[in-house]
């Protein structure tokens, strides 16, 4: 790639993707593409991340010995699946739910398991993607489509309303029991919608839900604020400067105004961002500023997902401080949780230069 090839103008990415394309593309991605349970180092101060990384290596190993011989005749969503597994009397592992703090290798561990399963199909994804493609082609698809899956593994899972509780309720009752589940989250499935969903029937959803899993709960300290040494090698005279200095390694970078990447983020379906940071290794985005309104802000979550999945490098030039682009009250609603995890991921994504 020359020098002129090393810049792309975001708008003339093609997002003409098909579903089936994005179903296939649900794997961990360059970040942790390369996560083994070898190169995750357990912090010593907290034996519960030593403890968790012994479960998932037994689980998997246990997951080689599970082998259904039957399955119901029928198809799947796109007919490159097998119907529902029926088991042949060996018992599958339980389904997991690991609870934690930002940062301790969560992601890695979930990635390490899909890197190491060899025995029939698997999917990795972020909750928000399977809420998106939950709204994009219906439940009872999305059911059929995971339930031909061996392993199902669901990133940051959190329930934002009571819709998503009575659906996730759903799924989890009629998912081909088969399918072993892992899922990563920052909350413990008995308080997932705590203090927002209050009546009996959220309440029996979300014991059903938390029924599906053995919860382990693992303790540690964010190591992303301590992961910025690449940065000190940015330029530190102007964001311009930088643009201009940074030389793409593999693939180009690009330049976009704040306003036209929230309209290029309009334009798209959510499940199909994966193609921006697919064909960039850096985002130069100038004029950020605070989020108006709830949809462009989990627009803009999940652009930011797709770029930490690939490592993406961004640099962000702006009036604003970090911690000022989601205004209190989208802080304060249900998607709480899922706001602050992308400015952790931000925190450690970007650089940041005074506009």
């Amino acid at each position: 790639m020359t020098n002129t090839e090393k810049y792309i103008d975001l708008n003339s990415i093609s997002f003409d993707i098909s579903v089936e394309q994005c179903f296939e593309n649900l794997r961990p991605h360059p970040k942790f593409s390369r996560c083994t349970f070898e190169n995750y180092i357990p912090d010593e101060n907290y034996p519960t991340q030593e403890q968790i990384k012994a479960l998932l290596q037994n689980t998997l190993e246990q997951m080689k010995h599970y082998a259904p011989t039957k399955q119901a005749q029928g198809k799947s969503l796109f007919g490159f699946l097998k119907g529902k597994k029926i088991s042949n009397g060996s018992q599958k592992p339980n389904n997991i739910y690991i609870d934690g703090s930002y940062g301790i290798g969560k992601t890695h561990l979930l990635s390490s398991c899909y890197n190491i399963c060899e025995r029939g199909t698997k999917a990795f994804m972020s909750f928000g993607e399977m809420n998106y493609y939950f709204h994009y082609l219906g439940v009872e698809k999305c059911i059929e489509h995971f339930s031909g899956l061996s392993l199902l593994l669901i990133d940051e899972f959190e329930l934002d309303d009571p819709a998503m509780t009575h659906i996730m309720a759903k799924f989890f009752r009629e998912i081909n029991e088969n399918t072993l589940i892992i899922t990563t989250s920052n909350t413990l499935p008995n308080e997932l919608g705590k203090l927002r969903f209050q009546t009996d029937n959220f309440t029996k959803q979300l014991g059903e839900i938390a029924g599906s899993f053995e919860t382990i709960i693992v303790e540690g300290e964010d190591y992303r604020k301590r992961n910025k040494i690449w940065m000190k090698n940015v330029s530190e005279d102007s964001f311009l400067d930088a643009f201009a200095m940074y030389t793409p390694e593999t693939k180009a970078k690009s330049k976009i105004s704040f306003d036209n990447l929230i309209k290029l983020l309009e334009s798209v379906h959510p499940f199909r961002y994966f193609v921006i940071p697919e064909a960039v290794e850096a985002i130069f985005i100038d004029g950020l500023t605070p989020f108006p309104n709830l949809n462009n802000a989990l627009r803009f979550n999940q652009l930011i997902d797709n770029c930490y999945y690939y490592n993406t490098k961004l640099f962000v030039r702006s009036q604003h401080q970090l911690s000022d682009i989601f205004p209190p009250e989208l802080i304060e609603s249900s998607f709480q949780k899922k706001l602050l995890r992308c400015l952790s991921r931000l925190d450690e994504l970007a650089v940041f230069f005074k506009l």
